[in-house]
């Protein structure tokens, strides 16, 4: 178990990290532009769970292994990138009424919104990396064993995640309840930028994720 200090100056480092804008962060408010703060905050939950993925796969030493495996990191990432790149293909092809007062007819199922969360999550492989890099800074052999004191990390990782991802998601929706007040081309300008924010995360997770050395 992590000492007190050693868990306060993490939280502080995980809280500041995870505050630098990033891909994730332009999802969540694209998802509560397209949905409303409900679905925000499910696809918020549902990359949280992701992230619980990689903590718990960093504790058995599998990120390690995806880490050194060129063929398995690039699957898992281009296969992050389509997703991403099949939303937003979906989103403008939308032909929904754009004077109509919600971006969608419907809102998505909890489960649908949480899926699509944890899908672009576990497409992410650069969270192992980042965990693999980041984590040893805080384990020290003393504290216990190895595995715990990754669980314990990643559970206040995922914690302040929590808080600030649902954050990005509400966010979005009240971006959203903006738009359908104003009527007029908001709402399609609203879906046309959502779902070019879904191609360009899409490009960028595909341009930039390199496997570790």
């Amino acid at each position: 178990m992590p000492s007190p200090s050693t868990l306060a100056a993490f939280s502080v480092a995980s809280l500041l990290l995870i505050l630098l804008p990033g891909p994730a962060m332009l999802f969540l408010v694209a998802r509560g532009v397209a949905g409303g703060p409900r679905v925000g905050a499910l696809s918020a939950l549902g990359i949280e769970a992701a992230t619980a993925v990689y903590v718990i796969a960093t504790a058995l030493g599998l990120t390690a292994v995806l880490a050194a495996s060129t063929t398995a990191f690039t699957i898992v990432r281009y296969a992050g990138a389509t997703y991403l790149v099949y939303l937003g293909v979906r989103t403008l092809r939308d032909r929904t009424d754009p004077h109509a007062p919600v971006v969608a007819p419907a809102l998505p199922s909890t489960w649908h919104s949480w899926r699509q969360g944890f899908l672009v999550g576990i497409g992410n492989p650069k969270v192992a990396l980042f965990f693999l890099a980041f984590f040893p800074q805080f384990i020290h052999p003393e504290a216990g064993p190895v595995w715990s004191q990754v669980l314990v990390l990643g559970a206040v990782t995922i914690a302040i995640g929590t808080v600030l991802d649902v954050s990005y998601g509400v966010f979005g929706g009240l971006v959203r309840s903006r738009l359908a007040r104003r009527g007029g081309h908001g709402p399609r300008r609203g879906r046309m930028a959502v779902g070019l924010t879904y191609i360009g995360l899409g490009g960028l997770t595909a341009a930039t994720g390199q496997r570790a050395a």
